[in-house]
């Protein structure tokens, strides 16, 4: 008896709070990891990045974006940045996004701005900002990039290219 009232009241309760528009697996393509000028050190210096990332595997929790299955990145930045840490980052980057046939179904214009420290893996500073035209209008991104190489190498010898996956969140 106290069980069918339990159940009615779980299965009756409000849904959350609506998930992110969109979730994507980021990576950057083998052939084309993401280029800093100069090469980023020890220490931090004003670099530019320049890259490609791959969107794939993308969900949408909130149903407003089902069509936006994949995508293709192109991001350029300029930052305060080292191996270990990044900061003042300014940039842009554009999104072409596929449909789940692999036709293209729109493009995003993002705003990339990152002005707090951002430590550990400074590579995701290049993913956070706002969709400022085309799909997703308006929708806070934000994500994390892993870079695939150890930290210690890039403080001892120094990095210009940077592979690396992770995940973005659009909402």
């Amino acid at each position: 008896m106290y069980l069918d009232w339990i159940i009615a009241i779980v299965t009756s309760a409000p849904a959350g709070l609506p998930g992110p528009a969109l979730t994507c697996v980021v990576a950057t393509p083998s052939e084309r990891p993401l280029a800093f000028t100069p090469r980023i050190g020890l220490t931090p210096r004003r670099v530019a990045a320049r890259g490609n990332l791959q969107l794939t595997g993308c969900t949408s929790p909130d149903g407003s974006a089902a069509s936006l299955r994949s995508g293709w990145v192109t991001v350029k930045a300029g930052a305060v940045a080292s191996c270990a840490s990044a900061r003042d980052v300014r940039g842009s980057a554009v999104i072409t996004w596929f449909g789940g046939d692999g036709r293209p179904v729109g493009t995003s214009r993002l705003r990339i701005k990152a002005d707090r420290l951002a430590t550990q893996h400074p590579a995701d500073a290049l993913l956070a900002g706002t969709v400022a035209a085309g799909a997703l209008k308006g929708e806070r991104v934000r994500g994390g990039l892993s870079p695939a190489a150890a930290l210690l190498g890039c403080a001892t010898r120094g990095t210009s290219a940077l592979p690396g996956n992770g995940k973005i969140t659009f909402g």
